[in-house]
Protein backbone atom coordinates (compact mmCIF):
# COMPACT_ATOMS: atom_id res chain seq x y z
CA UNK A 1 0.00 0.00 0.00
CA UNK A 2 1.68 3.40 -0.96
CA UNK A 3 0.13 6.94 0.00
CA UNK A 4 1.23 11.00 -1.04
CA UNK A 5 4.56 12.93 -0.21
CA UNK A 6 4.55 14.91 2.58
CA UNK A 7 5.40 18.91 1.04
CA UNK A 8 9.37 18.26 2.27
CA UNK A 9 9.56 15.35 0.09
CA UNK A 10 7.30 17.00 -2.92
CA UNK A 11 11.12 17.90 -4.76
CA UNK A 12 13.37 14.71 -4.41
CA UNK A 13 16.79 15.02 -4.65
CA UNK A 14 18.09 13.86 -8.47
CA UNK A 15 19.96 10.81 -7.18
CA UNK A 16 16.44 9.73 -5.74
CA UNK A 17 15.30 9.78 -9.41
CA UNK A 18 15.22 5.98 -9.72
CA UNK A 19 13.65 5.11 -6.23
CA UNK A 20 11.01 7.67 -6.80
CA UNK A 21 10.24 6.57 -10.50
CA UNK A 22 9.48 3.18 -8.67
CA UNK A 23 7.26 4.28 -5.83
CA UNK A 24 5.57 6.25 -8.57
CA UNK A 25 4.83 2.72 -10.24
CA UNK A 26 4.06 1.13 -7.04
CA UNK A 27 1.14 3.92 -6.22
CA UNK A 28 -0.26 3.52 -10.22
CA UNK A 29 -0.26 -0.15 -9.86
CA UNK A 30 -1.95 -0.25 -7.00
CA UNK A 31 -4.83 1.95 -8.37
CA UNK A 32 -5.03 0.11 -11.02
CA UNK A 33 -5.63 -3.09 -9.06
CA UNK A 34 -8.65 -0.87 -6.76
CA UNK A 35 -10.39 0.08 -10.10
CA UNK A 36 -10.05 -3.38 -12.09
CA UNK A 37 -11.73 -5.09 -8.11
CA UNK A 38 -14.37 -2.69 -8.39
CA UNK A 39 -17.71 -4.15 -8.70
CA UNK A 40 -18.55 -1.38 -11.40
CA UNK A 41 -16.53 -0.32 -14.91
CA UNK A 42 -17.12 3.74 -14.09
CA UNK A 43 -14.01 3.89 -11.87
CA UNK A 44 -11.65 2.10 -14.59
CA UNK A 45 -12.91 4.77 -17.02
CA UNK A 46 -11.19 7.57 -15.13
CA UNK A 47 -8.18 5.75 -15.01
CA UNK A 48 -8.76 4.91 -18.94
CA UNK A 49 -7.30 8.10 -20.20
CA UNK A 50 -3.67 7.90 -18.80
CA UNK A 51 -3.34 4.70 -18.73
CA UNK A 52 -0.69 3.14 -21.12
CA UNK A 53 0.33 -0.34 -23.04
CA UNK A 54 -0.68 -3.64 -20.65
CA UNK A 55 -2.69 -1.60 -18.46
CA UNK A 56 -4.62 -0.04 -20.71
CA UNK A 57 -5.25 -3.26 -22.23
CA UNK A 58 -6.57 -4.64 -18.93
CA UNK A 59 -8.59 -1.75 -18.48
CA UNK A 60 -10.67 -2.12 -21.71
CA UNK A 61 -11.24 -5.50 -20.96
CA UNK A 62 -12.73 -4.90 -17.84
CA UNK A 63 -14.65 -2.04 -19.44
CA UNK A 64 -15.80 -3.33 -22.82
CA UNK A 65 -15.81 -6.90 -22.19
CA UNK A 66 -19.64 -6.62 -21.36
CA UNK A 67 -22.58 -4.64 -23.45
CA UNK A 68 -24.29 -3.53 -20.38
CA UNK A 69 -20.98 -2.07 -19.05
CA UNK A 70 -20.62 -0.61 -22.52
CA UNK A 71 -24.55 0.79 -22.57
CA UNK A 72 -23.84 2.42 -18.98
CA UNK A 73 -20.53 4.22 -19.72
CA UNK A 74 -21.86 5.44 -23.09
CA UNK A 75 -24.96 6.81 -20.91
CA UNK A 76 -22.83 8.15 -18.20
CA UNK A 77 -22.40 11.96 -18.65
CA UNK A 78 -18.94 12.26 -17.27
CA UNK A 79 -17.47 9.81 -18.68
CA UNK A 80 -13.58 10.75 -20.24
CA UNK A 81 -13.76 11.45 -24.01
CA UNK A 82 -11.12 8.42 -24.84
CA UNK A 83 -13.82 6.19 -23.49
CA UNK A 84 -16.36 7.25 -25.10
CA UNK A 85 -14.29 7.78 -28.32
CA UNK A 86 -13.18 4.14 -28.00
CA UNK A 87 -16.88 3.31 -27.64
CA UNK A 88 -17.75 4.96 -30.67
CA UNK A 89 -15.35 2.59 -32.49
CA UNK A 90 -16.66 -0.26 -31.09
CA UNK A 91 -20.38 0.50 -31.70
CA UNK A 92 -19.37 1.18 -35.48
CA UNK A 93 -17.66 -2.35 -35.72
CA UNK A 94 -20.67 -3.85 -34.21
CA UNK A 95 -22.95 -1.96 -36.09
CA UNK A 96 -24.53 -1.57 -32.27
CA UNK A 97 -27.66 0.73 -33.43
CA UNK A 98 -28.26 1.39 -29.57
CA UNK A 99 -24.86 1.76 -28.34
CA UNK A 100 -24.48 4.64 -30.86
CA UNK A 101 -27.65 6.19 -30.11
CA UNK A 102 -26.66 6.65 -26.66
CA UNK A 103 -23.42 7.90 -27.86
CA UNK A 104 -24.68 10.40 -30.42
CA UNK A 105 -27.32 11.21 -27.15
CA UNK A 106 -24.37 12.11 -24.93
CA UNK A 107 -23.36 15.42 -24.31
CA UNK A 108 -18.98 14.33 -23.57
CA UNK A 109 -18.97 12.43 -26.67
CA UNK A 110 -15.65 13.82 -28.79
CA UNK A 111 -15.95 15.13 -32.13
CA UNK A 112 -13.42 12.58 -33.49
CA UNK A 113 -15.78 9.82 -32.18
CA UNK A 114 -19.43 11.44 -33.23
CA UNK A 115 -17.78 11.54 -36.93
CA UNK A 116 -16.51 7.86 -36.64
CA UNK A 117 -20.80 6.91 -35.81
CA UNK A 118 -21.60 9.42 -38.81
CA UNK A 119 -18.87 6.99 -41.25
CA UNK A 120 -20.63 4.04 -39.90
CA UNK A 121 -24.62 5.13 -40.47
CA UNK A 122 -24.81 3.32 -43.52
CA UNK A 123 -24.37 -0.03 -41.96
CA UNK A 124 -27.12 0.77 -40.05
CA UNK A 125 -29.21 1.72 -43.34
CA UNK A 126 -31.10 -1.73 -44.03
CA UNK A 127 -34.58 -2.36 -43.55
CA UNK A 128 -34.71 -3.24 -39.87
CA UNK A 129 -32.31 -0.53 -38.43
CA UNK A 130 -33.42 2.45 -40.71
CA UNK A 131 -35.64 4.21 -38.25
CA UNK A 132 -32.34 3.61 -35.64
CA UNK A 133 -29.73 5.40 -38.37
CA UNK A 134 -32.76 8.20 -38.73
CA UNK A 135 -32.32 8.63 -35.24
CA UNK A 136 -28.42 9.13 -34.69
CA UNK A 137 -28.56 11.01 -37.87
CA UNK A 138 -30.59 13.41 -36.03
CA UNK A 139 -28.75 13.58 -32.18
CA UNK A 140 -25.64 14.00 -34.71
CA UNK A 141 -27.08 17.05 -35.55
CA UNK A 142 -27.94 18.31 -32.53
CA UNK A 143 -24.62 17.24 -30.76
CA UNK A 144 -22.55 20.55 -29.70
CA UNK A 145 -19.48 19.12 -30.29
CA UNK A 146 -20.28 18.17 -33.71
CA UNK A 147 -17.08 19.48 -36.62
CA UNK A 148 -18.95 22.26 -38.57
CA UNK A 149 -17.88 19.66 -41.31
CA UNK A 150 -19.84 16.86 -40.23
CA UNK A 151 -22.57 18.99 -40.03
CA UNK A 152 -23.05 20.22 -43.50
CA UNK A 153 -22.56 17.13 -44.51
CA UNK A 154 -25.65 16.56 -42.64
CA UNK A 155 -27.53 19.15 -44.17
CA UNK A 156 -26.60 18.06 -47.76
CA UNK A 157 -27.42 14.84 -47.43
CA UNK A 158 -30.12 14.98 -45.98
CA UNK A 159 -34.14 15.83 -46.52
CA UNK A 160 -35.64 15.00 -43.27
CA UNK A 161 -37.15 17.91 -41.62
CA UNK A 162 -36.72 16.66 -38.34
CA UNK A 163 -32.98 16.46 -39.03
CA UNK A 164 -32.73 20.22 -40.61
CA UNK A 165 -34.81 21.31 -37.24
CA UNK A 166 -32.17 19.42 -35.03
CA UNK A 167 -29.50 21.24 -37.34
CA UNK A 168 -31.20 24.52 -36.88
CA UNK A 169 -31.22 23.86 -32.71
CA UNK A 170 -27.49 22.97 -32.97
CA UNK A 171 -25.59 26.16 -30.69
CA UNK A 172 -22.17 25.22 -33.01
CA UNK A 173 -24.05 25.84 -36.55
CA UNK A 174 -21.82 28.00 -38.57
CA UNK A 175 -23.50 31.55 -40.23
CA UNK A 176 -23.09 30.04 -44.01
CA UNK A 177 -24.73 26.98 -42.90
CA UNK A 178 -27.68 28.57 -41.59
CA UNK A 179 -27.93 30.87 -44.26
CA UNK A 180 -27.98 27.74 -46.78
CA UNK A 181 -30.80 26.25 -44.76
CA UNK A 182 -32.96 29.86 -44.79
CA UNK A 183 -32.72 28.98 -49.07
CA UNK A 184 -34.12 25.94 -48.60
CA UNK A 185 -37.43 28.17 -47.82
CA UNK A 186 -38.83 25.49 -45.08
CA UNK A 187 -41.57 26.97 -43.21
CA UNK A 188 -41.16 25.04 -40.03
CA UNK A 189 -37.48 26.10 -39.61
CA UNK A 190 -37.81 29.94 -40.11
CA UNK A 191 -38.39 30.44 -36.53
CA UNK A 192 -35.56 28.39 -35.28
CA UNK A 193 -33.43 29.97 -37.74
CA UNK A 194 -34.48 33.89 -36.42
CA UNK A 195 -33.73 32.18 -32.96
CA UNK A 196 -30.49 31.14 -33.55
CA UNK A 197 -27.39 33.74 -32.02
CA UNK A 198 -25.59 32.66 -34.85
CA UNK A 199 -27.95 33.94 -37.52
CA UNK A 200 -26.05 36.93 -39.24
CA UNK A 201 -28.13 39.93 -40.44
CA UNK A 202 -28.57 38.93 -44.01
CA UNK A 203 -30.06 35.92 -43.47
CA UNK A 204 -32.50 38.03 -41.16
CA UNK A 205 -33.35 40.13 -43.51
CA UNK A 206 -34.14 36.94 -46.13
CA UNK A 207 -36.26 35.81 -43.33
CA UNK A 208 -38.31 38.74 -42.55
CA UNK A 209 -39.15 39.30 -46.54
CA UNK A 210 -39.83 35.79 -46.83
CA UNK A 211 -42.58 35.11 -44.39
CA UNK A 212 -45.49 36.58 -42.67
CA UNK A 213 -45.83 34.62 -39.48
CA UNK A 214 -45.63 37.04 -36.77
CA UNK A 215 -43.80 34.45 -34.39
CA UNK A 216 -41.14 34.28 -37.08
CA UNK A 217 -41.13 38.35 -37.61
CA UNK A 218 -40.82 38.54 -33.40
CA UNK A 219 -37.72 36.36 -33.64
CA UNK A 220 -36.05 38.35 -36.36
CA UNK A 221 -37.13 41.64 -34.48
CA UNK A 222 -35.51 40.50 -31.10
CA UNK A 223 -32.25 39.10 -32.20
CA UNK A 224 -29.20 40.90 -31.65
CA UNK A 225 -28.18 41.47 -35.01
CA UNK A 226 -31.57 42.61 -36.58
CA UNK A 227 -31.35 44.86 -39.27
CA UNK A 228 -31.75 48.48 -38.00
CA UNK A 229 -34.27 49.51 -40.92
CA UNK A 230 -36.55 47.14 -39.17
CA UNK A 231 -35.94 48.58 -35.56
CA UNK A 232 -37.18 52.08 -36.75
CA UNK A 233 -41.23 51.88 -37.04
CA UNK A 234 -43.63 50.36 -34.61
CA UNK A 235 -45.43 46.82 -35.91
CA UNK A 236 -49.07 45.85 -35.18
CA UNK A 237 -48.66 42.76 -34.05
CA UNK A 238 -48.15 42.71 -30.32
CA UNK A 239 -45.93 40.19 -30.47
CA UNK A 240 -43.68 41.53 -32.32
CA UNK A 241 -43.67 44.86 -30.27
CA UNK A 242 -42.75 43.17 -27.70
CA UNK A 243 -39.38 41.54 -29.25
CA UNK A 244 -38.76 45.29 -30.79
CA UNK A 245 -38.89 46.36 -27.15
CA UNK A 246 -37.09 44.17 -25.67
CA UNK A 247 -34.09 44.56 -28.84
CA UNK A 248 -31.72 47.35 -27.13
CA UNK A 249 -30.46 48.12 -30.37
CA UNK A 250 -34.20 50.34 -30.58
CA UNK A 251 -34.28 53.46 -30.99
CA UNK A 252 -35.34 55.48 -27.62
CA UNK A 253 -38.18 57.66 -28.84
CA UNK A 254 -39.45 54.07 -30.38
CA UNK A 255 -39.53 52.59 -26.85
CA UNK A 256 -40.92 55.65 -25.49
CA UNK A 257 -44.08 54.73 -27.69
CA UNK A 258 -44.37 50.93 -26.60
CA UNK A 259 -43.58 52.09 -22.90
CA UNK A 260 -47.45 53.57 -23.70
CA UNK A 261 -48.14 50.83 -25.60
CA UNK A 262 -51.65 49.02 -24.28
CA UNK A 263 -50.25 45.49 -23.95
CA UNK A 264 -48.69 45.21 -20.43
CA UNK A 265 -46.62 42.79 -22.07
CA UNK A 266 -44.98 45.20 -24.58
CA UNK A 267 -44.61 47.76 -21.48
CA UNK A 268 -42.90 44.88 -19.61
CA UNK A 269 -40.73 44.46 -21.93
CA UNK A 270 -39.63 48.02 -22.90
CA UNK A 271 -39.35 48.15 -18.56
CA UNK A 272 -36.61 45.87 -19.13
CA UNK A 273 -34.80 47.20 -21.63
CA UNK A 274 -31.52 48.77 -20.19
CA UNK A 275 -31.95 51.22 -23.43
CA UNK A 276 -35.53 52.72 -22.73
CA UNK A 277 -35.03 56.45 -21.44
CA UNK A 278 -35.42 58.13 -18.16
CA UNK A 279 -38.69 60.01 -19.05
CA UNK A 280 -40.60 56.60 -19.76
CA UNK A 281 -39.22 54.74 -16.74
CA UNK A 282 -40.90 57.27 -14.99
CA UNK A 283 -43.71 56.93 -16.43
CA UNK A 284 -43.65 52.87 -16.16
CA UNK A 285 -42.93 53.19 -12.48
CA UNK A 286 -46.63 54.20 -12.18
CA UNK A 287 -47.85 51.19 -14.03
CA UNK A 288 -51.45 49.74 -13.56
CA UNK A 289 -49.39 46.16 -13.76
CA UNK A 290 -47.72 44.96 -11.26
CA UNK A 291 -45.20 43.19 -13.56
CA UNK A 292 -44.30 46.19 -15.35
CA UNK A 293 -43.26 47.62 -11.92
CA UNK A 294 -41.28 44.70 -10.74
CA UNK A 295 -39.48 44.96 -14.00
CA UNK A 296 -38.75 48.42 -13.17
CA UNK A 297 -37.74 47.97 -9.41
CA UNK A 298 -35.07 45.33 -10.97
CA UNK A 299 -33.40 48.12 -12.40
CA UNK A 300 -29.82 49.55 -11.55
CA UNK A 301 -29.85 52.82 -13.58
CA UNK A 302 -32.93 54.16 -11.22
CA UNK A 303 -33.02 58.02 -10.63
CA UNK A 304 -32.91 58.91 -7.37
CA UNK A 305 -36.70 60.05 -7.69
CA UNK A 306 -38.17 56.83 -8.79
CA UNK A 307 -36.67 55.17 -6.39
CA UNK A 308 -38.23 56.99 -3.76
CA UNK A 309 -42.04 56.61 -5.70
CA UNK A 310 -41.13 52.37 -5.58
CA UNK A 311 -39.97 51.70 -1.88
CA UNK A 312 -43.45 53.08 -1.49
CA UNK A 313 -45.21 50.74 -3.33
CA UNK A 314 -47.81 48.30 -2.23
CA UNK A 315 -46.70 44.98 -3.70
CA UNK A 316 -43.90 43.78 -1.74
CA UNK A 317 -41.77 41.87 -4.59
CA UNK A 318 -41.66 45.84 -6.00
CA UNK A 319 -39.85 46.83 -2.50
CA UNK A 320 -37.49 43.70 -2.04
CA UNK A 321 -36.60 43.84 -5.58
CA UNK A 322 -35.78 47.58 -4.97
CA UNK A 323 -34.01 46.58 -1.40
CA UNK A 324 -31.74 44.71 -3.32
CA UNK A 325 -30.71 46.63 -5.71
CA UNK A 326 -27.57 48.53 -5.86
CA UNK A 327 -29.17 52.23 -7.17
CA UNK A 328 -30.98 51.83 -3.67
CA UNK A 329 -29.41 54.71 -1.52
CA UNK A 330 -28.73 54.32 2.22
CA UNK A 331 -31.25 56.42 3.18
CA UNK A 332 -34.18 53.74 1.87
CA UNK A 333 -32.08 51.54 3.19
CA UNK A 334 -32.97 51.93 6.16
CA UNK A 335 -36.37 52.50 6.22
CA UNK A 336 -36.63 48.90 4.38
CA UNK A 337 -34.98 47.24 6.87
CA UNK A 338 -38.17 47.85 8.80
CA UNK A 339 -40.21 46.58 6.74
CA UNK A 340 -43.69 45.32 7.68
CA UNK A 341 -42.71 42.11 5.09
CA UNK A 342 -39.66 40.00 5.92
CA UNK A 343 -39.19 39.19 2.41
CA UNK A 344 -37.96 42.79 2.06
CA UNK A 345 -36.10 42.87 5.11
CA UNK A 346 -34.10 39.99 3.80
CA UNK A 347 -33.73 41.54 0.25
CA UNK A 348 -31.95 44.67 2.51
CA UNK A 349 -28.96 42.03 3.93
CA UNK A 350 -28.63 41.35 0.46
CA UNK A 351 -27.89 44.65 -0.87
CA UNK A 352 -24.16 45.06 -1.55
CA UNK A 353 -23.80 48.11 0.45
CA UNK A 354 -25.70 47.56 3.31
CA UNK A 355 -23.74 49.10 5.79
CA UNK A 356 -23.05 47.32 9.06
CA UNK A 357 -25.54 48.97 11.58
CA UNK A 358 -28.47 47.51 9.63
CA UNK A 359 -26.52 44.16 9.44
CA UNK A 360 -26.71 44.50 13.04
CA UNK A 361 -30.00 45.03 13.69
CA UNK A 362 -31.51 42.54 11.03
CA UNK A 363 -28.67 39.89 12.90
CA UNK A 364 -31.46 40.05 15.54
CA UNK A 365 -34.56 39.90 12.95
CA UNK A 366 -37.37 37.46 14.51
CA UNK A 367 -37.20 35.83 11.12
CA UNK A 368 -34.90 33.23 10.64
CA UNK A 369 -34.69 33.81 7.13
CA UNK A 370 -33.94 37.11 7.60
CA UNK A 371 -30.84 36.56 10.35
CA UNK A 372 -29.61 33.64 7.87
CA UNK A 373 -29.08 36.25 4.65
CA UNK A 374 -27.13 38.31 7.68
CA UNK A 375 -24.81 35.51 8.05
CA UNK A 376 -24.07 35.01 5.22
CA UNK A 377 -22.31 38.67 4.14
CA UNK A 378 -18.35 38.00 4.88
CA UNK A 379 -17.81 41.49 6.50
CA UNK A 380 -19.89 40.70 9.55
CA UNK A 381 -18.42 42.14 12.64
CA UNK A 382 -17.31 39.54 14.93
CA UNK A 383 -19.49 40.07 17.62
CA UNK A 384 -22.68 39.54 15.25
CA UNK A 385 -21.05 36.77 13.70
CA UNK A 386 -20.41 35.02 17.55
CA UNK A 387 -24.20 36.03 18.34
CA UNK A 388 -25.43 33.80 14.70
CA UNK A 389 -23.25 31.14 15.89
CA UNK A 390 -25.07 30.90 18.55
CA UNK A 391 -28.79 30.43 16.99
CA UNK A 392 -30.53 27.02 16.24
CA UNK A 393 -32.25 27.75 13.16
CA UNK A 394 -30.44 25.56 10.16
CA UNK A 395 -30.47 28.27 7.65
CA UNK A 396 -28.71 30.62 10.01
CA UNK A 397 -26.14 27.87 10.97
CA UNK A 398 -25.40 27.16 7.76
CA UNK A 399 -24.93 30.33 6.64
CA UNK A 400 -22.41 30.75 9.42
CA UNK A 401 -21.08 27.97 7.89
CA UNK A 402 -20.02 29.46 4.67
CA UNK A 403 -18.98 32.87 6.33
CA UNK A 404 -14.85 32.71 5.77
CA UNK A 405 -14.97 35.25 9.01
CA UNK A 406 -16.04 32.21 10.55
CA UNK A 407 -13.59 31.06 13.84
CA UNK A 408 -11.84 27.46 12.73
CA UNK A 409 -13.22 26.32 15.93
CA UNK A 410 -16.85 26.80 15.31
CA UNK A 411 -16.28 25.69 12.13
CA UNK A 412 -15.26 22.74 13.56
CA UNK A 413 -18.17 22.62 16.18
CA UNK A 414 -20.55 22.92 13.48
CA UNK A 415 -18.69 19.95 11.39
CA UNK A 416 -20.44 17.30 14.01
CA UNK A 417 -23.66 19.02 13.19
CA UNK A 418 -26.90 16.61 13.48
CA UNK A 419 -27.95 18.85 9.82
CA UNK A 420 -26.31 17.66 6.63
CA UNK A 421 -27.06 21.06 5.34
CA UNK A 422 -24.71 22.91 7.99
CA UNK A 423 -22.17 20.06 7.70
CA UNK A 424 -21.83 21.01 3.78
CA UNK A 425 -21.94 24.52 4.32
CA UNK A 426 -18.44 23.89 6.69
CA UNK A 427 -16.96 21.54 3.25
CA UNK A 428 -18.24 24.37 0.55
CA UNK A 429 -16.30 27.24 3.08
CA UNK A 430 -13.03 27.76 1.23
CA UNK A 431 -11.23 28.71 4.25
CA UNK A 432 -11.84 25.54 6.04
CA UNK A 433 -8.85 24.24 7.58
CA UNK A 434 -7.58 20.98 6.88
CA UNK A 435 -8.62 19.48 10.79
CA UNK A 436 -11.75 20.63 10.02
CA UNK A 437 -12.29 19.13 7.46
CA UNK A 438 -10.51 15.52 8.06
CA UNK A 439 -13.53 14.07 10.27
CA UNK A 440 -15.81 14.85 7.02
CA UNK A 441 -14.38 12.33 4.87
CA UNK A 442 -16.56 9.58 6.45
CA UNK A 443 -19.21 12.10 5.76
CA UNK A 444 -22.70 9.64 4.58
CA UNK A 445 -23.56 11.39 1.87
CA UNK A 446 -21.23 10.64 -1.22
CA UNK A 447 -21.62 14.04 -2.36
CA UNK A 448 -20.21 15.27 0.40
CA UNK A 449 -17.42 13.26 0.44
CA UNK A 450 -16.84 13.97 -3.35
CA UNK A 451 -16.62 18.11 -1.73
CA UNK A 452 -14.38 16.90 1.21
CA UNK A 453 -12.26 15.36 -1.67
CA UNK A 454 -11.60 18.27 -3.48
CA UNK A 455 -11.24 20.80 -1.11
CA UNK A 456 -7.95 22.39 -1.83
CA UNK A 457 -7.12 22.42 2.24
CA UNK A 458 -6.27 18.84 2.23
CA UNK A 459 -3.31 16.82 1.41
CA UNK A 460 -2.56 14.07 -1.21
CA UNK A 461 -2.06 11.82 1.89
CA UNK A 462 -5.42 12.72 2.98
CA UNK A 463 -7.07 12.02 -0.32
CA UNK A 464 -5.36 8.67 -1.06
CA UNK A 465 -6.84 7.48 2.22
CA UNK A 466 -10.28 8.12 0.52
CA UNK A 467 -9.42 5.90 -2.25
CA UNK A 468 -11.59 2.80 -0.82
CA UNK A 469 -15.07 5.25 -1.63
CA UNK A 470 -17.82 2.40 -1.23
CA UNK A 471 -19.94 4.53 -3.89
CA UNK A 472 -19.36 4.11 -7.44
CA UNK A 473 -19.89 8.06 -8.97
CA UNK A 474 -17.45 9.36 -5.94
CA UNK A 475 -15.18 6.61 -6.32
CA UNK A 476 -14.85 7.42 -10.19
CA UNK A 477 -14.86 10.83 -9.28
CA UNK A 478 -11.60 10.76 -6.95
CA UNK A 479 -10.14 7.84 -8.94
CA UNK A 480 -10.21 10.71 -11.86
CA UNK A 481 -8.16 13.18 -9.84
CA UNK A 482 -5.84 10.48 -8.12
CA UNK A 483 -5.01 9.12 -11.85
CA UNK A 484 -4.16 12.85 -13.16
CA UNK A 485 -1.96 13.70 -10.35
CA UNK A 486 -0.49 10.40 -10.67
CA UNK A 487 -0.09 10.18 -13.96
CA UNK A 488 1.72 13.80 -14.61
CA UNK A 489 3.85 13.04 -11.51
CA UNK A 490 5.18 9.49 -13.34
CA UNK A 491 5.58 12.05 -16.40
CA UNK A 492 7.72 14.19 -14.86
CA UNK A 493 9.81 11.42 -13.36
CA UNK A 494 10.66 9.86 -16.84
CA UNK A 495 11.94 13.45 -17.70
CA UNK A 496 15.23 14.62 -17.43
CA UNK A 497 16.07 15.69 -13.70
CA UNK A 498 16.70 19.58 -15.60
CA UNK A 499 13.86 19.48 -17.63
CA UNK A 500 11.82 18.04 -14.47
CA UNK A 501 12.77 20.99 -12.40
CA UNK A 502 11.27 23.20 -14.98
CA UNK A 503 7.98 21.80 -15.37
CA UNK A 504 8.07 21.47 -11.53
CA UNK A 505 8.36 25.50 -11.53
CA UNK A 506 5.80 26.15 -13.83
CA UNK A 507 2.83 23.49 -12.49
CA UNK A 508 3.31 24.10 -8.85
CA UNK A 509 -0.36 23.07 -7.78
CA UNK A 510 0.43 19.54 -9.39
CA UNK A 511 2.30 16.90 -6.35
CA UNK A 512 4.13 13.65 -6.52
CA UNK A 513 3.23 10.51 -4.49
CA UNK A 514 6.16 9.19 -2.66
CA UNK A 515 5.83 8.16 0.41
CA UNK A 516 4.03 4.81 2.01
CA UNK A 517 1.15 4.49 3.82
CA UNK A 518 3.10 3.92 6.78
CA UNK A 519 5.09 7.01 6.59
CA UNK A 520 2.14 9.05 6.41
CA UNK A 521 0.75 7.51 9.28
Amino acid sequence: MTSFASPAERHPRPTDAAREGARLRRHWRELVRLALDAPDVLTSSMLYPHAQGTDRKRLEARMFGSRSDRLALAACAYAPPAVLARLCTLATADADATLATRLARNAATPACGLQRLADGLQRLDDTRTQPCGDRIAQLLARHPLAPPALLARIAANTASIDTLRSLCENVGVQPDLLAQLAGRGIEPLQRLLAIHFATNAHTLHHLWHSTRESAVRAQVLRHTACPGELLRSIPASSLERRSLALNVRTMGEVLTALARDDDPAVRRAAATNPATPAGALILLCFDADLLVRRAIAVRDDLPLKVVEWLAEDSDVWVRSSLARNRACPRIWLDRLARDREADVRRSVTRHLACPAPLLSLLASDEVAWVRAGVALRDELPGRVLHRLSQDTDIDVLAGVARNRGTPQATLARLAGHASSDVRRSVILNRHAQRRVLLPLRDEPYPLHRVLVFMHSSLTDADRWRMRFEPDAEARARMYGHLACTLAAALDRSREPPSVATATQAHEPGTHQLTTSVEEAG
